[in-house]
């Protein structure tokens, strides 16, 4: 309970209050005729009958207030409550959907796509944007680029389609690895490498047109079969010292406790460990309500140093080079040779893996 005072002799009050083993808190004093103090309800019975020559002003506890609180401004509180029902309604209603940058692709076909899978005006859409994007992408091959802005209640589409080039237009071939030409086959098209060229990933290799008698260019769609020789390279090292991190053995579990994906409150503090593995899983707690908890056990980890011999080391980082450099060999190709080679600078040791191959570059 709190009391303000305004009166004369009020160091005297405080004195009687004190003999009385009245315990006060928070004790102010404005001027020399204005006092203000807290106590608990069970010492307000005694400030009460030493404070009757005094002009008080009682102020009773917080939670004693909220009802009266409450009570003042129910309408306004109601009013917000509903005001914030209907904003999220409103927020979530469509009323138009605007379509722009369509040339070849119809409006109305577009419409009528997004209408099959939930999307419409005149109804509420809970689909974000990039999930109406990947419809629209999903149905359409046409459609290089969307994008979909949502304003209020409007949906605004921008769409961006291929372009369509015309018999007349081809593209040329290009390289798709990197390499050395040994084989050239071509059915149409002119080509712009020898064998015994060194080509790079994206070099073009073949022109889309011929060439006539009379020495125009004629467009013609290219095809041919170019092979080489391919070379993919790979390297692994390994440190003569290394820190790993071990679990403890020391673990903790925290609960994230969600309803309706929401998060409500953890059961316990959070995790506590500098460095940690973390192990997670979600359970339901009733089949009454969708209240579920996710379960994160963290486990504690410490750093240990690890002294490696590299001679006894050395066949296991060949072995774990060689096998990552395979894992890289494109299909349709032939691996002619291979060669891992090592070398120790600075208390490292590198393992470098060279695997020749052979086969189709452009494909």
């Amino acid at each position: 309970m709190k009391f303000e005072l305004v009166g004369y002799d009020l160091d005297n009050l405080l004195k009687k209050l004190y003999l009385k083993k009245v315990t006060l808190f928070n004790v102010e004093r404005a001027d020399i005729n204005k006092l203000s103090f807290e106590c608990s309800e069970k010492d307000s019975t005694k400030v009460k009958r030493y404070i009757k020559n005094y002009k008080t002003k009682k102020t009773p506890p917080f939670f004693k207030r909220i009802p009266k609180f409450l009570l003042l401004n129910l309408g306004v509180i109601l009013g917000v409550f509903l005001g914030s029902i209907f904003f999220i309604f409103m927020s979530a209603f469509t009323f138009k959907i605007t379509i722009y940058g369509t040339k070849e692709l119809s409006e109305t076909d577009i419409i009528s796509v997004l209408k099959l899978n939930g999307v419409r005006a005149g109804k509420i859409n809970l689909q974000t944007s990039e999930e109406i994007e990947y419809i629209l992408l999903n149905n359409y091959d046409r459609i290089a680029q969307v994008s979909v802005i949502k304003q209020g209640t409007h949906i605004i589409i921008n769409v961006s389609e291929k372009l369509v080039y015309n018999e007349e237009n081809f593209s040329p071939i290009t390289a798709n690895f990197s390499g050395i030409v040994t084989k050239i086959n071509i059915i149409s098209g002119t080509n712009n490498v020898r064998v015994g060229d060194y080509v790079n990933k994206g070099d073009v290799l073949v022109l889309p047109f011929n060439i006539d008698s009379n020495g125009n260019k004629v467009s013609v769609k290219p095809l041919a079969e170019i092979q080489g020789k391919m070379y993919l390279t790979n390297t692994l090292k390994m440190s003569k010292t290394e820190t790993v991190y071990k679990r403890t053995g020391v673990s903790q579990v925290v609960y994230d406790y969600q309803l309706f994906n929401l998060h409500l409150f953890y059961g316990r503090h959070k995790n506590s460990f500098a460095l940690f593995d973390l192990v997670s899983y979600n359970e339901n707690v009733t089949s009454l309500i969708p209240l579920k908890r996710m379960v994160l056990t963290y486990f504690e980890l410490a750093p240990t140093e690890i002294i490696h011999d590299f001679d006894l080391e050395k066949q296991s980082l060949i072995d774990r080079t060689l096998a990552a450099t395979q894992k890289m060999q494109p299909e349709n190709t032939k691996k002619l040779s291979e060669k891992v080679t090592t070398t120790i600078i600075d208390d490292v040791m590198y393992a470098c893996c060279t695997i020749e191959l052979e086969g189709i570059i452009n494909g």
